[in-house]
């Protein structure tokens, strides 16, 4: 789940930062913090893994294709947020003190990549949104 929390955390911090832009996503630019240098089977099957992820986020209502750019080359995509993922993204959970959003505290996430707090942050998006769609 490390690698999956670590990945949703970059991409909703991306598509964060950009919003309302649509962000075209591809595996590359999150290789390198997703992947340990050491886990060669981990790089290799990180395309398929990176696309799983992001068909999930799809799925659950968390972002929106814009356009399909796959081609014969790869599969690519540009994507925004929904209004869900950027709802969950604004809100300031008590939990955590403070004032700051948790795509905000996403984003310093993605500048730190170190911290061991990704897991409750993603973890938290994503219990905002289940107990925000059971209301």
């Amino acid at each position: 789940m490390e690698k999956f929390d670590t990945l949703v955390a970059l991409v909703f911090s991306r598509l964060f930062s950009e919003f309302p832009e649509p962000v075209r996503l591809s595996p590359d630019p999150f290789l390198d913090d997703v992947i340990n240098k050491d886990d060669e089977e981990g790089s290799f099957n990180f395309m398929e893994y990176f696309w799983h992820t992001t068909d999930w986020l799809v799925a659950e209502g968390y972002v929106r294709i814009t356009l399909d750019c796959s081609s014969m080359s790869g599969k690519s995509y540009e994507v925004v947020l929904t209004q869900k993922g950027l709802q969950v993204l604004r809100k300031v959970p008590d939990s955590l003190g403070g004032n700051k959003s948790l795509g905000e505290r996403l984003v310093e996430f993605s500048k730190n990549k170190g911290s061991e707090a990704v897991g409750t942050l993603v973890s938290l998006v994503i219990n905002t949104a289940n107990s925000a769609v059971g209301s």
